[in-house]
């Protein structure tokens, strides 16, 4: 027998058989496109094709072979032990692959001491519906709980997620991520963590700058406190974005973060970013927020080092033990420029750093920082300032028409050195002391702003889609800062109640523009 033609059978039959050993499951998905998952009633031979043939166990999944355009769907009200882990899966936007539950209400992954859902450079992902728990960030877990590395139109959606030695959620490179509906409790390093997939940031930011378009809504990070494994660096924050490109954070509330930090020096914050790009946070409530004993920030909302093109506003910081809003730049990080802090309102913030409600640092090792437009803020502060300058950089810098109103004894509304800012058409008042504040204005004014102030630390709103409806910081029609701002091109037209702002004659002072 020709040895050749023995060997082409050989080989014919070795993949006619390979193929039919994985037809079933092909096939499947060609079908059906599902998988079900059934702790109780499942069984790993199954085929999974439907809830009565389900399978039983995340492992069995891990075996798969899977597709773009598949569902991974998990019984409601269930839990499920393990990890799943997957690679290079590549969907559509009109067919994405999910990961989901089926039922009545949302299945728990128990993920033990590693990562509940890991996907890799994978294309139009879904995850929604889903409870994620890991074993705690001081008994065992060293992982995050959905850790998505180089994903692209990626989704988390109606996920709640702890117990994780890092962060939550992590999302690590990739581009067009959407996260909404999260609550990211008890976790170690942060709760919403987005960052950049390169290690250098090059001479102008842009090579750090690996993250393009994520959108972060309607979701909690409350309670995650700090991170064991991290000695040298900040943890225990709320959501965070670094590296980012064109970044939307909205609607989003972070509280009582960072209190179990185990360092000193440089600490967490409610929300904020670094070294990106065209942010933008807006109608998010940050309060509460905690640093280590003897370490520093905790505070609200914060544009870090690197950080341009970008804009905070109608936000409401209070109680935080760091400033409400700060700005801050440390040494390496690439230029800081063209930010703008508008409409906000910071309460009672800097009960332990800052002391005040905008709160500047800049490492005298820095590049200096350059061009703020920090106008039509409302601050109330019951520590000692509204603003606050630690030494530094600081190139034009301006304040224009903020209402900065103590509530303790002390006329030095503005702290630091500060000669690199200038200061006009703001409101000052301290209704402790009848007389008028030591400050570099340009044409100041010192009278009783009449603002509603809050009561008991309590805000009269039930949702944070609410959050622009309060009843506090609002001007009383004879308030004295009525029409008595400075007119400020592209001002953004709504104040931080929504109401829109004319264009023509001169606006309110503060954040009430109505």
């Amino acid at each position: 027998m020709n040895p050749k033609i023995s060997n082409l059978k050989f080989w014919t039959l070795y993949f006619l058989l390979t193929f039919a050993f994985l037809w079933p499951i092909t096939h499947l998905s060609a079908q059906t496109g599902k998988f079900f998952v059934d702790a109780i009633t499942g069984n790993d031979q199954n085929d999974g094709s439907s809830p009565e043939k389900a399978f039983k166990s995340i492992s069995r999944l891990n075996s798969l072979r899977l597709l773009g355009g598949e569902q991974l769907l998990f019984k409601g009200g269930q839990q499920f032990k393990g990890s799943l882990k997957l690679e290079g899966i590549h969907a559509t936007i009109k067919t994405p692959f999910i990961i989901s539950t089926f039922g009545s209400s949302r299945a728990t992954i128990l993920s033990g001491d590693s990562v509940a859902i890991l996907a890799k450079d994978c294309i139009c992902l879904t995850i929604s519906n889903l409870i994620i728990e890991g074993s705690g960030r001081l008994t065992g877990n060293r992982t995050n709980g959905i850790d998505f590395m180089e994903v692209k139109n990626g989704t988390i959606d109606n996920v709640k997620t702890s117990g994780y030695l890092y962060s939550g959620i992590q999302v690590t490179g990739g581009s067009d991520i959407r996260i909404t509906n999260v609550n990211a409790s008890n976790n170690g390093f942060c709760g919403i963590n987005v960052l950049s997939s390169a290690k250098e940031y090059g001479t102008d930011g842009s090579a750090f700058k690996t993250v393009k378009r994520v959108y972060i809504g309607h979701s909690v990070a409350e309670n995650n406190p700090g991170c064991p494994a991290i000695t040298d660096n900040h943890s225990g924050n709320g959501i965070l974005m670094g590296g980012v490109t064109n970044g939307l954070i909205e609607y989003c509330e972070a509280m009582n973060n960072g209190w179990d930090m185990p360092r000193e020096g440089n600490g967490p914050v409610g929300i904020w970013a670094y070294m990106s790009d065209s942010i933008v946070i807006q109608h998010c409530y940050s309060h509460h927020n905690r640093t280590s004993p003897k370490g520093k920030d905790g505070g609200g909302f914060d544009f870090d080092g690197g950080t341009t093109n970008s804009i905070m506003q109608y936000n409401l910081s209070a109680y935080n033990e760091g400033g409400g809003y700060g700005i801050f730049q440390y040494a390496g990080a690439t230029e800081w420029s063209k930010n703008i802090v508008r409409y906000n309102i910071s309460f009672n913030d800097g009960t332990k750093n800052g002391k005040c409600g905008i709160f500047m640092w800049c490492d005298p090792a820095a590049t200096p920082m350059k061009q703020l437009k920090a106008y039509n803020n409302t601050i109330v502060n019951n520590q000692g300032y509204g603003v606050n300058f630690e030494p530094g950089n600081y190139l034009d810098f301006v304040f224009g028409n903020n209402i900065f109103v103590l509530t303790v004894p002390s006329d030095c509304f503005t702290g630091g050195i500060f000669s690199g800012a200038t200061f006009d058409h703001n409101l000052y008042w301290t209704k402790l002391q009848n007389r008028p504040a030591t400050t570099p204005e340009i044409n100041p004014i010192f009278s009783d702003p009449q603002i509603k102030l809050p009561k008991n630390q309590q805000f009269k709103f039930k949702r944070i889609e609410e959050i622009n409806s309060i009843e506090q910081f609002q001007l009383s029609s004879k308030s004295p800062a009525k029409k008595a701002g400075k007119p400020i091109e592209n001002n953004g037209e709504r104040d931080y109640w929504q109401n829109p702002i004319s264009l023509v004659g001169k606006p309110n002072i503060g954040a009430y523009g109505k």
